[in-house]
């Protein structure tokens, strides 16, 4: 059976990034990698990605032959740029660094101070015509808004070697699951989208936002996917949650990895589990559960298809749509998420 090579814990990381932040054709072939080394065949991930057997091949040759680089669009044929290479280097040094280190007032480069900057510290001058082709075509750059990130956690290597430790060590018997809360408001997330050049799109908000908490755990091993709907998210909701999964699982032992919410360290959590010690639960670095708990990405796209841009009738409308979607999140769409 044709497969991708074994991957180093570096590269599944990449890939994983990868998935998440390229677009087209370039995330499928990065997703065709990561579901070929969690072991599903050529036929299946042609399926999935409603291609032929040979693309999937290729894709799985080209990068064992050169790694994440192979999977990237290669330049085609046309007519040459009229910046050279050094200018597109300097631009994109300068793009790199912040305003902030040459003195400047101003903390983001915009098309007119990134063109004034390099003409006069640089010695490049273009237009700033030719400045937003080359940012946006050669380089690649977009007009984006930036994103909040939390600190590394320094002890996060012991806790994912920890983590590692205890899924080798898990019985045969026993089911993994990764479980992570999160919360849907009335109140519509906003998600870009396209619009009119120049006009932004209005999205209407509610008299008085409303929430419900969402628990959710996700089996890797199959796509089995079990969620619970609560008014709140405290450590009573969290044992609910526990207590459906042994419900759900039996006399079987679970081990349920999860970041470290304060509602997961509770006292009376420590008390359920000494009481049930068939159930263990793992740790996640701190501040990675974004990176590494699994039921993230269902979260992101439950929000992405129900609450983003839009403002539902009410709270009760918006839960029966959480349901409707869930009814059709068949294990073949959770494992695409998790890969």
């Amino acid at each position: 059976m044709v497969g991708v090579r074994a991957l180093s814990d570096a590269e599944r990381d990449e890939l994983r990034r990868r998935a998440r932040h390229e677009v087209g054709r370039v995330s499928e072939r990065v997703r065709m990698i990561l579901l070929s080394s969690k072991g599903y065949s050529v036929p299946e991930i042609a399926a999935i990605f409603d291609c032929g057997g040979a693309t999937v091949r290729r894709w799985i040759e080209r990068f064992d032959a050169e790694g994440i680089g192979g999977l990237l669009d290669r330049p085609r044929s046309g007519r040459p740029p009229k910046a050279d290479a050094v200018a597109r280097e300097t631009i994109r040094q300068q793009l790199e660094g912040p305003p902030a280190a040459w003195g400047y007032l101003f903390g983001s480069w915009t098309i007119g101070t990134l063109t004034a900057h390099c003409r006069g510290h640089c010695g490049l001058a273009v237009s700033p015509s030719t400045m937003r082709r080359i940012v946006r075509g050669a380089l690649g750059w977009r007009w984006n808004r930036p994103r909040h990130v939390l600190p590394d956690d320094p002890d996060a290597p012991a806790a994912l070697d920890a983590l590692r430790a205890a899924l080798a060590a898990v019985p045969a018997e026993a089911a993994v699951l990764y479980e992570d809360e999160c919360e849907v408001h009335l109140l519509p997330t906003l998600r870009a989208t396209w619009m009119p050049r120049g006009r932004q799109m209005p999205v209407m908000t509610p008299g008085k936002n409303q929430k419900r908490a969402l628990f959710g755990a996700l089996e890797p091993a199959t796509g089995r996917w079990l969620y619970l709907v609560t008014e709140r998210k405290r450590a009573t909701e969290f044992l609910a949650m526990l207590e459906m999964l042994i419900d759900q699982y039996g006399p079987r032992p679970l081990m349920v990895v999860l970041d470290n919410m304060s509602i997961h360290k509770a006292r009376a959590v420590d008390r359920w589990l000494a009481a049930h010690p068939w159930v263990l639960l793992v740790w996640l670095p701190r501040y990675s559960g974004h990176r590494h708990n699994l039921v993230e990405k269902v979260w992101w796209r439950v929000k992405g298809w129900i609450t983003a841009n839009r403002l539902l009738p009410s709270i009760d409308a918006l839960i029966q749509m959480v349901h409707d979607f869930f009814r059709s999140f068949t294990p073949e769409l959770a494992l695409q998420l998790a890969a």
